[in-house]
């Protein structure tokens, strides 16, 4: 019998180039999904098909031995039969596909770990809930490839709606269950994910082990200028995303403040979301023009709020514009990108 499973990609609303530093985010899980449809059979072969990039995989059950970076279907396996979630002996035969763009900041790599974690769970008997969902698919993703990246988008993945993020501890926490207005705005650049992720994370951890030797905690955005009196001991990409990091943390507390109450204000988070990508485009530097000008057009056409999700140095930008998406929309079309107003949803589930 077939399980058929489906995952949202999702964008980040705040907090972007956090998750990493452990501080806290808030994403959305968006109705672009990768959908999954497969089965036990009576071998111990894998077989799955990728149609979308014509590709397909095929391995033993007991051969985990990764074969290239970024192996996420075999180290998805390696992960769940170490921890006995999945049998050594048995093989699975399934076809993936997806409406996610790839390498545009919506995730599907992420949404890739997450289905195939949730699947191969289910399939063999052992069904995880969302937060182990979220661990597997995180340890499968980067931390057996060393990769930069940190646990936000699995976690957005796997619960679904808008959540506050938090991984020290690590907690989830809902927020909204819908967000009218949303438009994802495809500049049609690709983005190079890990390179990008990888730079930013060490300058700013390298502020921040500089900071410590300072004894200096507990930054506010009100008190990032005071940084300046440092910067002939830092060099400038170090002192801009340190900066960058101590803006955010203060950009998404603030927004998480606001989303709490039974009536916020959605100017007011438009406001925030216009700082943010101010704070990511000036101090990390991770905007393009054809962004700019996507972003230049759709405040023109009425959105309260625009910023770039993801990594950024290309991929999509968001706007909020409750009552304007269908005029933002086309002003972001005719200029050279690709747009879907998007619903909030909920996460990894049967369908």
């Amino acid at each position: 019998m077939n399980l058929t499973i489906k995952a949202p990609g999702r964008i980040v609303l705040f907090g972007e180039h956090q998750d990493y530093l452990e501080l806290p985010v808030i994403p959305a899980a968006v109705d672009l999904f990768m959908k999954i449809k497969g089965k036990k059979t009576n071998s111990d072969q894998y077989y799955i098909n990728l149609p979308d990039i014509q590709d397909s995989q095929s391995f033993l059950a007991t051969n985990t031995k990764y074969q290239h970076a970024r192996d996420y279907l075999r180290s998805g396996v390696k992960v769940l039969q170490e921890n006995e979630i999945i049998p050594s002996d048995k093989g699975i035969s399934a076809v993936i596909t997806s409406d996610i763009p790839m390498q545009v900041g919506l995730s599907s790599s992420s949404a890739l770990c997450v289905i195939w974690i949730a699947f191969l769970a289910e399939v063999f008997n052992n069904p995880l809930n969302p937060m182990e969902i979220t661990k597997f698919a995180h340890q499968s993703e980067v931390l057996e490839f060393n990769e930069p990246g940190g646990m936000q988008d699995h976690m957005a993945i796997a619960h679904g709606y808008i959540n506050f993020e938090e991984f020290d501890p690590i907690r989830c926490t809902r927020l909204l269950t819908e967000l009218p207005g949303l438009v994802v705005g495809n500049s049609l650049e690709r983005k190079d994910t890990l390179n990008t992720l990888a730079t930013i994370k060490n300058g700013v951890r390298k502020g921040l082990e500089f900071m410590e030797t300072l004894k200096v905690r507990d930054l506010t955005i009100d008190e990032v200028q005071e940084l300046e009196p440092i910067k002939g001991q830092l060099d400038e990409f170090t002192l801009n995303a340190l900066k960058a990091a101590v803006t955010n943390f203060e950009i998404t507390k603030q927004a998480h403040i606001e989303l709490q109450k039974s009536a916020w204000d959605e100017n007011y988070i438009g406001s925030l979301m216009n700082k943010h990508h101010a704070s990511l485009r000036d101090y990390l530097g991770v905007s393009t023009p054809k962004i700019e000008k996507i972003i230049d057009v759709a405040m023109k056409a009425g959105a309260l709020g625009c910023k770039i999700t993801g990594s950024g140095n290309g991929g999509c930008m968001i706007a909020l514009c409750p009552d304007h998406e269908d005029d933002v929309s086309k002003a972001i079309q005719r200029v050279g990108g690709q747009t879907h107003i998007a619903k909030v949803v909920s996460g990894v589930s049967r369908f």
